[in-house]
């Protein structure tokens, strides 16, 4: 039989049950936790199981929960990024790791938690599975770290004996809609990019009682990423000295950089995009743009709202489909169909160095070149 207790801020579970030679006390941070793992535990007894860490009677300090093993990295850990911050937020809620030890996380206890994200209630996409097996695969190899003797090699961790494709959704068919991983290759057409500058120039749609926007800056914001390919957070960020004019350069501030650092980088200027940002410039100090204001507590709700202004751009232009994050794939094969009289004007290298990308695949990942575009040079 199973009791919870408050005791201050924490809760007291007792489980008395007859294969038990003394009632089992834990003391837990939450309810929830403390009456899923009495749960738990008492299914185990009735089945005649008295699990191995009740007979072994190991201290909570060295077996601890893995909700606190989570909270304790995400508090004291060195490097933790940005990304593993905002999905401690989320993965700490999952059901399955409520209540589970450190001594209790076998390699079958992994596959269900596995099996969780891809049942109906959590349907995950495999990259979004991959992400929280990933943060919780560094949060235990930093726990191993900690708690392991000098001179002594670490346990193993089990979330690093998971097979390649673990992600992937086959014979999940029945239980829920199999999620895939999407792969983005949206292009523009020439009359997508014309209803577009349209929205932005002002033009207002028939079935629509105003114009898209009146704001000055939003559509130097938007050449200037689809013609340079500026991820969202580096464009909003750049300062007016970082605006060469007389090199044609822009010095970014890349957002790609290791565990979220900073990864400078050089972007050139194209033709078209050097006069609108000299007048732009013309008298300015400080941010290029004005929706942020500086700090690093406002960027991500800076980077949101303008993903949604970005949206309501191509709903309004009749592009729908078409993406924020799309806008880079666009200005990535832009840099790779660019000619003169000479031919190609950057070879691949070049172009995944004014991209920021440090492995040469990303741009097999992001030339989503047109077929009619291939074919019209054959003539």
């Amino acid at each position: 039989m199973a009791s919870i207790q408050p005791r201050g801020k924490a809760f007291q579970l007792r489980v008395k049950h007859r294969l038990l030679p003394k009632p089992y006390f834990h003391t837990f941070d939450t309810w929830a936790e403390a009456d899923n793992y009495g749960r738990q535990l008492e299914a185990m007894l009735d089945r005649g199981i008295v699990p191995l860490e009740l007979l072994n009677a190991p201290k909570s300090a060295d077996d601890p929960l893995l909700t606190q093993i989570i909270s304790r990295y995400d508090t004291d850990a060195l490097g933790v990024s940005d990304a593993d911050h905002d999905l401690i937020n989320f993965v700490a809620l999952d059901k399955p790791l409520i209540g589970v030890r450190f001594s209790g996380m076998s390699y079958r206890w992994l596959e269900s938690y596995v099996a969780w994200l891809k049942s109906a209630d959590k349907n995950l996409s495999p990259s979004s599975i991959r992400k929280r097996i990933g943060m919780l695969g560094r949060v235990v190899d930093w726990h191993l770290r900690k708690t392991t003797a000098d001179n002594t090699a670490p346990g193993p961790n089990v979330f690093r004996l998971l097979p390649r494709g673990y992600s992937n959704y086959f014979g999940f068919e029945e239980e829920a809609a199999p999620r895939r991983d999407v792969s983005r290759d949206r292009r523009l057409s020439a009359e997508e990019s014309a209803r577009i500058e349209a929205a932005l120039n002002g033009e207002k749609r028939e079935d629509r009682e105003r114009i898209y926007t009146d704001d000055p800056a939003f559509p130097l914001l938007y050449r200037l990423i689809i013609d340079t390919g500026l991820r969202l957070f580096e464009a909003f960020r750049l300062r007016v000295y970082s605006v060469d004019l007389k090199k044609n350069i822009l010095l970014v501030e890349g957002s790609k950089g290791h565990r979220g650092q900073i990864k400078p980088r050089v972007v050139p200027i194209k033709v078209s995009l050097r006069e609108p940002l000299r007048q732009w410039c013309d008298g300015r100090v400080g941010l290029l743009f004005p929706y942020w204001d500086g700090t690093k507590e406002a960027q991500r709700r800076a980077s949101s709202k303008l993903s949604r202004r970005f949206s309501n751009l191509f709903d309004y232009a009749k592009v729908p489909d078409f993406t924020e994050h799309d806008m880079l794939h666009e200005a990535a094969c832009r840099w790779f169909e660019l000619r003169n009289d000479r031919g190609w004007v950057f070879s691949d290298i070049e172009i995944c160095r004014v991209m920021g990308w440090k492995d040469t695949r990303m741009a097999l990942r992001y030339a989503s070149m047109r077929g009619e575009d291939l074919s019209s040079r054959l003539g």
